[in-house]
């Protein structure tokens, strides 16, 4: 009895270390996962949206009728300094009876 009583002493110190032993590459690896896994999961901070494209500038057009070569000088001239450009002529029956103007649009004046 004493010799069977030594051997399940021995068995049953033997079982936990021998079950400890071949467990613990799994709980080292479980542990390292996790360390792993809990710096990947740490919140990172969200990425900027791309700012909003700027919006194409706006113009807006004119026109001035033909009067004569010295009247049209002049009017082109004065509109010149206020920043407009002629694009185009409009050409009826083989003269030019108008110019088109183009500008940026100019911020309207605030009202006071």
């Amino acid at each position: 009895m004493n010799r069977h009583l030594a051997s399940l002493l021995v068995l049953m110190g033997v079982l936990p270390g021998v079950s400890a032993v071949s467990l613990f590459p799994t709980v080292a690896r479980a542990q390292t996962t996790r360390a792993r896994t809990s710096t990947k999961a740490a919140p990172v901070a969200a990425p900027t949206p791309p700012a909003a494209p700027t919006p194409p500038p706006a113009y807006e057009y004119t026109f001035v009728t033909r009067q004569g070569p010295e009247e049209d000088l002049v009017e082109l001239q004065r509109l010149g300094e206020e920043g407009w450009q002629v694009v185009s002529t409009v050409v009826v029956d083989g003269s030019t009876r108008r110019y088109v103007l183009m500008r940026r649009k100019q911020p309207e004046p605030t009202p006071h």
